[in-house]
């Protein structure tokens, strides 16, 4: 079921002292395990962001102890350097457990606003994305992911509320002054210079060879098939399945979950319903499954509609083979992000982009290196 029909009303948590160099800007958002806030260091007079981890979860969050806290940030700490994925500066968590019960990581601030703040953004503008915008939009995501998984990095919490956007209008090695944040709500955004970073790894894992997979009970509208089936055989390619979702997203110009749904059984129906029953009951894993999370599947399914729901003239064949490769229920076939990114979408414009300055070139007499 999606977190958000469990949370209870949260209260306000204080900082302790041993977080008294950073001073609170703003609110940024809410996960299920902690909140993030825009903060000033004032010891490198930076603006910074501070994710509070709940210890008691008397305010509502789900608790994160030492082992949960150490997980998230060996798992940010091993992406150090992609510039795709938010960066990790410090970690708060034995002292300040000892004061409040509860653990601080401290991050780079990349920006206010997230990818689904952003798609709200273009839908009240009508300013629905184009397939180039799509398309830069999931490469430096996938190669963000492509790294990651690199790294034996799995996400498990792909979604456009863990996708942040920076686009360079923030300075922020200047403290912001008093009335600045309205003005960054309304300002627009550059999209052409927009760096896409991915955050939220409160769910993340280290994926170890022939090490066993927890089942993920935490499920959203992003959760591949595998997952919603409650299986515990699972590998990088549910964190593609969740890009997947955020590209027929962009795609789908509402700002709303492709396969959104109020519990579990509504999601598994939504997804079921559009990509289809054929491939996962082709999946290897299929048969391992208990017989009532088989019964899960809508009787109606077989095959896929995910071309009905993007035609020819709302995305390409070129970009609808990379969307039904993500978003393939078979997790066997599913492709990878270093698979995605080798298909043709991702280069044919740059080919013709090439091919365009060689003839212009041309018309001045200058032969081009392409």
């Amino acid at each position: 079921m999606a977190p958000s029909a469990r949370r209870l009303r949260r209260k306000e948590a204080a900082w302790p002292a041993s977080m008294a160099r950073y001073e609170q800007l703003e609110k940024l958002g809410a996960g299920i395990n902690g909140e993030v806030f825009k903060a000033w260091d004032t010891q490198d007079n930076l603006i910074v962001a501070v994710k509070r981890l709940s210890g008691s979860g008397d305010d509502g969050f789900i608790i994160s102890g030492i082992r949960e806290v150490a997980r998230e940030i060996m798992c940010l700490g091993a992406c150090r350097g992609i510039p795709s994925i938010v960066q990790h500066r410090r970690t708060y968590a034995d002292a300040c457990q000892s004061e409040t019960g509860d653990s601080f990581i401290v991050m780079d601030y990349v920006g206010r606003l997230n990818l689904r703040g952003y798609m709200q953004r273009r839908v009240t503008r009508r300013r629905p994305f184009s397939e180039a915008e799509v398309r830069r939009i999931m490469k430096q995501l996938l190669e963000g992911a492509k790294a990651m998984h690199g790294l034996g990095i799995l996400h498990l919490d792909i979604k456009p509320e863990n996708v942040l956007l920076d686009d360079g209008t923030e300075d922020t090695k200047e403290r912001p002054k008093k009335g600045a944040i309205e003005a960054d709500v309304r300002g627009e955004v550059k999209g052409d210079c927009v760096v896409y970073k991915i955050g939220g790894f409160g769910m993340s894992q280290k994926k170890g060879p022939g090490k066993s997979s927890p089942e993920v009970t935490i499920l959203t509208p992003y959760s591949a098939p595998e997952l919603l089936l409650h299986s515990c055989v699972y590998d990088d390619r549910v964190d593609t399945w969740g890009l997947g979702c955020i590209m027929a997203d962009l795609l789908s110009g509402t700002s709303t979950s492709t396969f959104d749904g109020e519990s579990d059984i509504e999601i598994i129906a939504k997804v079921f319903g559009i990509v289809g029953t054929e491939g996962i009951k082709e999946w290897s894993g299929y048969s391992g499954l208990a017989a009532d999370r088989k019964s899960k599947l809508p009787g109606d399914g077989g095959i896929s509609r995910l071309r009905h729901k993007f035609p020819s003239r709302k995305l390409s064949s070129a970009g609808f083979e990379v969307l039904s490769g993500l978003l393939e229920s078979n997790p066997e076939k599913r492709l990878t992000a270093a698979e995605a990114l080798q298909k043709p979408w991702f280069h044919f414009h740059n080919r013709r982009r090439g091919i365009a300055g060689f003839f212009k070139s041309c018309v001045v007499g200058v032969v081009p290196e392409i």
